[in-house]
């Protein structure tokens, strides 16, 4: 059964909520990833409506919870795809840009590899967390953006809405991505003096 309540609180930064149902229960929390779409971020004072479950540790926490008057999740995932997309258009540079000698081919295979290893990773990061089970950490995530698998991260991010919404992650990743696209500029200058 459905209840309905307004956000009291959102931490943006770290992902999640409480929700005030105006009864004598004490607010009820909600994760980001109990958020039917992620087109809008919730805000304090939304309507929300959700379902009320025990979560992995026992305590009551709002599931399924939809934002009144939030698009529907087709607009969402539609513009989903776009950073995917972008990824997928940096591997292709990469690639072209090996084969036609601008690039060494060996960081455009890295490239490749790397990205569906990130890609795989975020994936396994995602099933873990829905499970509460054991995460990987951030760490390791950066460094495969760093060997070149940061085009698969990225597509995984969106595809998979996982970590594209900590703002601290995503500092660290597009850090990550300029490191790596300075690094190849610089072995190409290399390579052709």
């Amino acid at each position: 059964m459905r209840k309905a309540g307004r956000v009291k609180s959102w931490h943006a930064d770290k992902g999640y909520g409480f929700i005030d149902i105006h009864a004598d229960v004490k607010d009820v929390f909600f994760h980001v990833s109990a958020l039917q779409t992620r087109a809008v971020a919730p805000k304090p004072g939304d309507r929300v409506s959700f379902e009320l479950a025990k979560g992995k540790d026992g305590r009551m926490q709002a599931l399924n919870v939809a934002i009144a008057g939030a698009p529907k999740s087709q607009a969402a995932s539609s513009a989903s795809w776009r950073p995917a997309l972008v990824g997928l258009l940096a591997l292709a540079i990469m690639v072209g840009g090996a084969l036609a000698g601008y690039l060494p081919r060996p960081a455009a295979i890295a490239s490749v590899l790397a990205s569906v290893v990130a890609f795989l990773a975020y994936a396994t990061d995602k099933a873990r967390a829905s499970r509460n089970a054991w995460r990987i950490p951030e760490a390791h995530l950066h460094l495969l953006a760093l060997c070149g698998g940061w085009p698969g991260a990225l597509a995984a991010q969106h595809l998979l809405r996982h970590k594209n919404r900590k703002q601290e992650f995503q500092v660290v990743f597009w850090a990550t991505v300029a490191l790596h696209t300075g690094a190849l500029a610089l072995w190409r200058t290399t390579l052709s003096t």
